[in-house]
């Protein structure tokens, strides 16, 4: 969206009127203006979202209200609107793989579906469990169609939107909000333009296909280079359009949770996960790793149903789903081994140590390693060749 004139006539234009507006008005016409601007690109999608956004906002109450039936409507909501995800993104995935979807069956996913399907999640959980009391239907419409975020993030919680909205206008907080969008353009169009393979030369391949076909001929560092290169791109591509997201929210004076703070200095692989979608791991913490964890106590088992949630929310690939498995071991085991050290006594003398700083670029790699997975043209099976591909082994 940020490519478009459009869109940033909208945001200026739009915030000139918001703050013109009596304090009353303010969200209720950001939520109109966010909701005319997002049916322009995506009519049906969009408009099929007030019906969801309806049903949460007078059920889900009803869980607090019922004690006796409060479990039954929690469960009928996320499994309603889990249903609807998994028809609308996963459903056409998994037909095309077996050959028999239609073309441009993957064009119908409604616009921000996974972001506004974990939203509501969100909201319908917290409700029951007593913690949202807020019946603003404006607040709550504002909070689920706000345009900035609704494709790209932040997974914005409920509590800290209705927290993080300013009462006037403050000169400082837009002005800090042109600044991150400016930095985010910078990311995006400059930056992240240097690190693209494709740019790179020295026969580092383009495309992850292009590196399965070529695979006879490359190097081990090739494969590594165009695996870090995508992981670079990719950071400095996303956590743009997370800065562009919380700056522009910042011109209507919503300070909108981070996202991204430097993984690529993250010393370890736990670490990386407090840096890395920030937003996205705290919300699968909360609503997958503890429900698991609490049903099955085995840590290692919700560490896995986490990570695979995370990946399949990305896409419904064997890629995505490798990648996900990926991550999950390496938490664990790096978990395990450092419940090793701290059983020896070998923990704080690292921590004291610059032996810490070597986990750096380690991490930096084994976060690499796992792009052989998501950038994988083909699904698994291609995933698993880059990924030998990285040690030499050709099949």
């Amino acid at each position: 969206m940020i490519q478009t004139g459009t869109f940033w006539l909208v945001v200026f234009g739009t915030a000139a009127v918001y703050w013109l507006l009596p304090r009353p008005l303010r969200l209720g016409f950001l939520a109109i203006a966010s909701y005319l601007y997002l049916a322009s690109i995506d009519p049906v999608g969009v408009t099929a979202l007030i019906g969801w956004t309806l049903l949460f906002f007078h059920v889900a109450p009803a869980a607090v209200r019922d004690r006796n039936r409060g479990g039954t409507v929690l469960t009928g909501l996320v499994l309603a609107i889990l249903s609807y995800l998994i028809w609308q993104k996963y459903l056409p995935a998994v037909l095309d793989l077996m050959g028999r979807a239609t073309p441009g069956v993957a064009v119908a996913v409604p616009l921000g579906i996974s972001y506004f399907s974990f939203k509501l999640i969100h909201y319908a959980v917290e409700t029951a469990r007593g913690n949202i009391r807020d019946r603003s239907l404006s607040r709550f419409f504002c909070y689920i169609f706000l345009f900035p975020i609704f494709t790209a993030g932040p997974i914005e919680r409920f509590e800290h939107f209705k927290a993080n909205i300013a009462d006037r206008f403050v000169a400082q907080t837009a002005a800090e909000g042109l600044i991150r969008i400016a930095h985010g353009l910078i990311k995006i169009f400059v930056i992240a333009q240097l690190v693209q393979p494709s740019h790179f030369g020295m026969g580092v391949p383009a495309t992850s296909a292009a590196l399965l076909e070529q695979a006879d001929g490359l190097a081990v560092w090739q494969t590594w280079a165009f695996l870090i290169l995508t992981y670079l791109y990719a950071y400095l591509d996303f956590s743009a359009y997370s800065d562009i997201a919380i700056g522009t929210s910042r011109l209507f004076g919503i300070r909108i949770m981070e996202n991204f703070r430097l993984p690529v200095v993250a010393q370890n692989i736990t670490d990386f996960w407090k840096r890395w979608h920030m937003t996205l791991a705290a919300w699968c913490q909360s609503y997958v790793y503890m429900p698991v964890l609490a049903r099955t106590r085995m840590p290692y088992a919700a560490v896995y149903a986490t990570f695979i949630a995370m990946g399949l929310w990305h896409g419904a690939t064997g890629g995505w789903f490798l990648w996900g498995v990926y991550h999950a071991s390496g938490v664990a085991g790096y978990t395990m081994w450092a419940r090793r050290m701290r059983g020896r006594g070998w923990w704080r003398k690292a921590q004291g140590s610059g032996w810490k700083y070597l986990g750096i670029p380690l991490t930096f790699l084994f976060v690499s390693g796992s792009y052989a997975f998501s950038s994988a043209p083909e699904g698994a099976w291609s995933g698993i060749r880059i990924f030998l591909l990285a040690f030499g082994i050709r099949t």
